[in-house]
């Protein structure tokens, strides 16, 4: 039977808020996987590409389906309030996207890119809110519960959502993306695991996540029938350590971190199961690192990397 484990570094690793006295309150000290530095473009050799926006402390990040615009957590320069910018991938300043004294964070894009989720505190809770990209100012409650939630994924025909609770442990959960306020989310991992970090594969078929139900800290895989909203089996596709999984925009590749912190892709071979090819190393990732993101080719990644 697979061990609960889950080692104190990588729980400390994968904190992104703090619990004080049982109320749920952002992080005093600067926020786990939070740079200050630059987002920074890194080709599949590790060479450094280009960088977006200006200097400043990121945490969190979202490219857009199109590949256009990524979606970021920064520092506001004067107030040092945690918000929502956006900018295009080529360069240039960023465009604040919130500005409630609340901390905003875990942007991720709708299918169409027209909208962004995030979540946010402004409420006491972290809970899910909905801004269009253009053309609105207002910024909506989407969705609420009693649990925290980092969003992480949205899925190609806009039909779920994926996040896992914040603190410790983590749980990922399936939240339908329409239904009533108070619509019950799904586990995608048994809960006597810690799991994090879901993904949906853009063809919907599958959702990626790291967790510790193999009895050490993996990346893993399940099918998954948009139509129903059923999952299967997880399959482990990592071995000694795996994290932070990333999908190319064809579904036909797979990234993650190693444990020893290598930017990692394998080849997807899936039919009615899911295989993967040989490991394939590309770089190694700064070890602040706990987000990133891959541009829907799969030929580049968003890192934000120490320095001016």
């Amino acid at each position: 039977m697979a061990r609960r484990i889950f080692p104190a570094a990588v729980a400390l690793c994968l904190t992104v808020f703090t619990f004080v006295g049982g109320t749920q309150e952002a992080a005093k000290a600067p926020p786990r996987g939070g740079v200050e530095g630059r987002l920074t473009w890194f080709d599949r050799q590790g060479r450094k590409a280009g960088t977006v926006a200006e200097p400043g402390l990121y945490r969190t990040l979202s490219i857009s389906p199109d590949g256009k615009r990524v979606a970021f957590e920064r520092n506001d320069p004067q107030t040092q309030n945690r918000d929502i910018w956006w900018a295009e991938v080529g360069g240039g300043r960023a465009t604040r996207f919130t500005s409630d004294p609340g901390w905003d964070a875990f942007p991720t894009w709708s299918p169409d890119g027209n909208r962004i989720i995030f979540t946010s505190n402004r409420g006491g809770v972290y809970d899910l809110y909905e801004k269009a990209v253009t053309g609105g100012a207002d910024e909506k409650l989407f969705y609420q519960s009693m649990d925290g939630k980092g969003l992480m994924s949205w899925s190609s025909d806009g039909k779920f959502l994926l996040y896992y609770s914040l603190g410790q442990p983590t749980h990922v959960r399936l939240l339908a993306a329409t239904g009533a306020p108070g619509r019950q989310p799904v586990p995608v991992v048994d809960p006597q695991f810690t799991s994090v970090s879901p993904r949906f594969s853009p063809d919907g078929r599958w959702i990626a996540y790291a967790s510790n139900e193999s009895g050490s800290n993996e990346v893993s895989v399940r099918s998954f029938d948009s139509a129903t909203g059923a999952m299967g089996a997880p399959v482990v596709i990592t071995r000694g350590g795996g994290r932070a999984p990333l999908w190319r925009g064809d579904s036909k590749e797979i990234f993650y971190i190693t444990g020893d912190g290598m930017a990692t892709a394998a080849e997807v071979q899936a039919g009615a199961s899911f295989r993967t090819g040989p490991p394939k190393p590309l770089f190694p990732v700064p070890a602040a690192v706990l987000f990133w993101d891959v541009a829907p080719d799969g030929s580049r990644f968003l890192i934000p990397v120490s320095g001016p």
